[in-house]
């Protein structure tokens, strides 16, 4: 029995025509990427919700302030407490010298949102919460200071969020980040598949690998996000 190629492309439920879009392909990428990714906020903090896991939101790459506003949202809505720590240069991606080679996308500089146009993005959402800017790149503000002030004040994350894209960043910010980490903290790499072409033996993968085992933490590898995204379940 032939397939009816015309009823298929008529299905109210999802477009399948072949028409060339309006929008350009970034936009159309862009669209599928964010409204995965949303999704998987609203599982993430239903996670937090329904295991009662208590901590704060870091982010550590923050260029547009999209997921950091994700967060924010999914917090108020489902009144969950938190305060939220975003960790940023606000000059746009480091220098690791081989940027290149990791991702031809994310040469030095690139995805840069000032700080004070990441203040404006959030401003709305600053009534219900508390943001804290820790600017600098990570070799500098990751330090020593920072780390015994958060001890102090008894801080603990519930989701880790790393968009910060290369190699390096991903060590040197969950380096810092896991020694705040509860049972049940949700770890998002954002860019996990999104350098060397997605080899887990080397990048972002083995970054995550290597201070997870080195750390002595249990971890679940949880949901896929999107196209270059993973998350998984942490416990000490």
């Amino acid at each position: 029995m032939k397939s009816d190629i015309k009823t298929i492309t008529r299905e109210p439920w999802i477009d399948l025509s072949i028409k060339k879009s309006r929008r350009n392909s970034l936009q159309y990428n862009q669209t599928y990427r964010q409204r995965e990714k949303y999704n998987f906020f609203q599982k993430a903090y239903d996670f937090l919700l329904a295991n009662s896991i208590k901590g704060s939101y870091f982010e550590f790459g923050c260029h547009r302030a999209r997921t950091f506003r994700f967060a924010l949202r999914e917090s108020i809505i489902k009144n969950i407490k938190q305060d939220f720590h975003a960790f940023d240069s606000f000059q746009g991606l480091p220098d690791e010298k081989n940027n290149h080679n990791q991702n031809k996308n994310f040469l030095a500089g690139l995805l840069k949102t000032n700080k004070s146009n990441f203040m404006k993005i959030i401003y709305k959402y600053k009534n219900y919460r508390k943001v804290y800017i820790h600017d600098g790149f990570y070799k500098d503000s990751l330090n020593k200071k920072l780390i015994n002030k958060f001890k102090s004040n008894k801080i603990r994350v519930s989701f880790i969020n790393l968009d910060c894209d290369l190699e390096k960043s991903i060590r040197e910010s969950l380096n810092f980040a896991l020694k705040f980490i509860v049972d049940g903290t949700i770890l998002y790499v954002d860019d996990y598949y999104n350098v060397y072409k997605g080899d887990p033996r080397k990048g972002n993968p083995k970054a995550v690998t290597d201070l997870l085992k080195k750390n002595k933490i249990f971890f679940e590898p949880w949901h896929i996000v999107g196209t270059c995204g993973k998350s998984f379940l942490l416990y000490k």
